[in-house]
């Protein structure tokens, strides 16, 4: 059998949404290298591992979604599913390259992650022309246009068969109540590695090492629905 369906589709998606998100960490570091001081090289690189704990727990919130639609495919398979879980995906795929590129940029101006009181200004035009020229706004969006293609071939090359059935009904209850139980361990996951204070991980003396290690797409949603100033 391929190892592609040993492998259940919620789980592969999670560990693709892992891999994006440490993809846009390390474009962070490039990005930002001038901002990190020799001695806090090392400890950059420890963010990877303090940051882990999030990860998994956003990974898990952004596959909560095609988790349900699997199981909903597995009992009634239709087209209809497949193609709304495909829209959800890629849609979430160009959404996290679009803010994960603009706060890279972002981070540039301000010295902070983005957060959504941010993202308001940014639709305010005197604050947009100050921070926006014409070439860095076709750069942002080409960036991220480029991690989105690459993430949407990544996804339909190795985070295939959604709808492949499990036809035996042990192993298909198994792999649901397993899963679930998964996302519940994921989303509230303690690896006892990671200190949030507020809404960011703090492991370092050094201010851009915890923005680093803190993961972009969380920190933007929890300012979204607790609404966070800019700080």
């Amino acid at each position: 059998m391929d190892l592609n369906l040993k492998i259940p589709y919620v789980l592969r998606l999670i560990i693709f949404w892992l891999a994006f998100f440490v993809a846009f960490r390390v474009l962070f570091i490039i990005y930002q290298h001038a901002r990190i001081p020799d001695h806090g090289h090392s400890e950059t690189g420890l963010g990877f591992y303090y940051a882990l704990p999030v990860d998994i727990s956003a990974a898990c919130v952004m596959a909560f979604i095609p988790y349900l639609l699997w199981i909903s495919q597995q009992f009634y398979k239709t087209r209809f599913i497949h193609r709304l879980n495909l829209a959800y995906n890629f849609g979430l795929i160009i959404l996290t390259s679009l803010l994960s590129v603009t706060n890279i940029k972002m981070y540039g101006e301000w010295g902070r992650l983005l957060n959504f009181s941010m993202l308001k200004q940014l639709f305010d035009p005197e604050h947009a022309i100050s921070f926006f020229s014409l070439w860095s706004v076709l750069l942002l969006f080409a960036f991220a246009g480029l991690f989105t293609y690459i993430g949407i071939r990544f996804y339909r090359n190795y985070i295939t068969n959604f709808s492949y059935p499990l036809e035996n009904k042990r192993l298909r209850t198994f792999h649901i109540i397993g899963i679930g139980l998964m996302f519940i361990v994921g989303y509230r996951i303690d690896l006892n590695i990671a200190a949030i204070k507020g809404d960011q991980l703090h492991y370092s003396e050094l201010e851009i090492n915890n923005h680093i290690a803190t993961n972009n797409i969380w920190y933007f949603a929890n300012s979204m629905v607790y609404n966070n100033p800019a700080q």
